[in-house]
């Protein structure tokens, strides 16, 4: 999927997890994020696609590209949940030894299982759970198409609807 389609299928689940009270274990209640968290949530929307040369993040970061690709090639390993998990079990123990919030840790990791569900609507797939399981979740969206077009301003557009209705009156 395009950075932007993550983007509003991110937007669409943040809308939906900003009016839940959802808890992680060991890293505590979702509450109504801050600038912090939201900047987190879109991190880990964005640092699966570490792995493609052709991604915004790899671009910005080349050095962390590098690293990567030597471990990984595109939607491989960082393109599972184990990845995910030990990323944020990592970024926790940083966050507990600056004395943050560790929910930070948990809405990195949501934006990075975002990001994976996505990635799983497409023909290329992800392998969610390697290395305990070979098996990849494949879906019918091609990358670009006008399908995923239509899903990202639905996505969108629904998003914003319930962000809207979350903090105002109007609708």
């Amino acid at each position: 999927m395009l950075l932007k389609t993550h983007f509003s299928i991110g937007l669409l689940v943040f809308a939906i997890l900003i009016t839940k009270s959802i808890s992680i274990p060991f890293l505590g209640t979702l509450a109504v994020p801050t600038v912090a968290a939201t900047i987190f949530y879109l991190f880990g929307l964005m640092v699966p696609d570490i792995d493609s040369p052709h991604s915004k993040i790899s671009r910005h970061s080349p050095f962390a590209h590098h690293i990567t690709s030597i471990f990984s090639k595109h939607r491989g390993i960082v393109h599972s949940f184990t990845t995910g998990i030990l990323a944020m079990f990592v970024m926790a123990v940083i966050l507990s030894k600056l004395n943050w919030n560790l929910m930070l840790a948990g809405w990195f990791f949501i934006g990075y299982a975002v990001h994976l569900l996505t990635d799983a609507l497409t023909p290329h797939g992800v392998r969610p759970f390697w290395p305990f399981s070979h098996h990849t979740f494949r879906g019918p969206i091609t990358t670009g198409s006008f399908s995923e077009k239509v899903i990202s301003v639905i996505a969108y557009s629904a998003g914003m609807i319930l962000f809207v209705q979350s903090y105002t009156n109007l609708i």
